[in-house]
């Protein structure tokens, strides 16, 4: 596996479509872990506080970048225009993404349900656990994770 990598950047913004902001990553960055211009999942650290998983993803006029949430923004007290210094390593998780205990342990326990949670697309495995992840408490999580789990065996 690649070690940590660094670079700086700017918190950035799209002009056009849905205006996110992002982080520029560097190409001689990009090609340690991209191939092509397919998206690359990655954890990442912006000023040395902001943890996250992302992607490493193409821009189409050229170039990658990494998406930076308004809620990542918060956490950090990251603004427009702002020069930041990144890590980044590639994820090497199951999912892309974290999963939570709870949504785990309902997966070890409900065949149907996991083979359902496999043969969804890899970003709506992500979407699930990030939103049984996005929880606060245990029964919350415990609720959300058989709550997603039925829809999909259900429909």
């Amino acid at each position: 596996m690649e070690d940590q990598v660094y670079f700086d950047s700017i918190l950035t913004r799209f002009e056009k479509a849905n205006r996110e902001y992002y982080i520029a990553v560097p190409d001689e960055v990009a090609a340690i872990f991209v191939t092509g211009r397919k998206p690359v999942r990655m954890r990442c650290i912006i000023n040395d506080t902001v943890k996250f998983q992302c992607a490493i993803r193409p821009i189409a006029y050229g170039g990658f970048y990494i998406n930076v949430s308004a809620s990542l923004r918060q956490e950090g007290q990251l603004v427009l225009g702002q020069k930041v210094s990144v890590a980044v390593i590639k994820d090497d998780s199951e999912y892309g993404r974290d999963i939570p205990e709870e949504l785990l342990e309902l997966l070890s326990q409900d065949e149907e349900g996991r083979r359902c949670f496999e043969n969804i697309l890899p970003s709506n495995q992500r979407g699930i656990i990030h939103y049984v992840a996005s929880a606060k408490s245990v029964q919350v999580r415990v609720d959300r994770a058989l709550k997603m789990i039925n829809r999909l065996k259900h429909g």
